[in-house]
């Protein structure tokens, strides 16, 4: 028989046991009908990056949350294939800790499982904390804020929600309370490249994220987070240049 309480799916790609995928699967368990499955350690930028070259492996950890050896998008597979007995209402992944806004999308494991629940047609929610950017301790990251939070933007987009789109929530540490619409903004960064020596004398590398650069156009994303608001985005893959530019892609081929 069906559940009454309609189901979500929760995922993340900081592993099941973040203390931000703990506390939303507690407080949505309150609410709805729960299935949690993610990655068994953190798979961060990731993207929608699924494992072909090597076995999955499923661990049940505790009634309905589930640990696997693989990627965010490979728990939402899973999960839809193999351990869900129904199509969930809704998907869930996160809470993320750090922010996941502009080309931030294309890279991370978070909101790349909540495409991974869009192409099955399912309508996905994508949440991440934002830290208090004067401190670098996990303490920062205010996760019961982020919590309540979350469960009001499910409240209020479950019952008519799209599956044709993504959301994607941005909640700073510093906020002013308001959630507000948002397109996707600017935020540029070259990845730093750190040469060292290993003990061999061989060359290794370390990537790191540098120092982004934000442009701050009014409605986007970052212009939001940026100014103490919270962010929610309706976003989907469409990569598609504009008429203009396919046209003239077309004139240039015609010379």
């Amino acid at each position: 028989m069906k559940n009454r309480k309609k189901t979500v799916l929760l995922t993340n790609d900081d592993g099941y046991q973040s203390e931000g995928f703990s506390a939303l699967r507690d407080a949505l368990e309150s609410r709805y009908f729960v299935v949690a499955v993610a990655p068994d350690r953190e798979r961060s930028a990731i993207s929608m990056a699924i494992t072909l070259n090597q076995p999955l492996r499923v661990k049940k950890v505790s009634e309905n949350t589930f640990g696997v050896s693989g990627t965010p998008s490979d728990c939402v597979n899973i999960a839809m294939q193999e351990i869900l007995d129904e199509r969930p209402d809704f998907i869930v992944s996160g809470m993320n800790f750090g922010e996941n806004i502009s080309f931030d999308v294309l890279y991370s494991g978070t909101v790349g499982a909540a495409f991974s629940g869009h192409m099955y047609g399912i309508p996905s929610l994508a949440v991440s904390l934002i830290p208090d950017r004067s401190r670098t301790d996990r303490d920062s990251y205010d996760i019961q804020k982020g919590v309540e939070i979350t469960l009001q933007v499910l409240d209020a987009i479950i019952q008519q929600s799209s599956n044709h789109i993504v959301y994607n929530l941005n909640i700073p540490y510093l906020n002013n309370g308001e959630i507000v619409a948002t397109s996707l903004g600017r935020k540029r960064y070259r990845p730093d490249v750190m040469r060292r020596t290993d003990p061999r004398g061989r060359d290794y590398f370390w990537l790191g994220t540098g120092q982004p650069i934000y442009e701050m156009d009014e409605g986007t994303d970052v212009w939001a987070v940026l100014n103490g608001y919270i962010s929610l985005s309706a976003i989907r893959y469409d990569l598609n240049c504009s008429g203009d530019e396919l046209n003239r892609l077309k004139d240039l081929l015609r010379t």
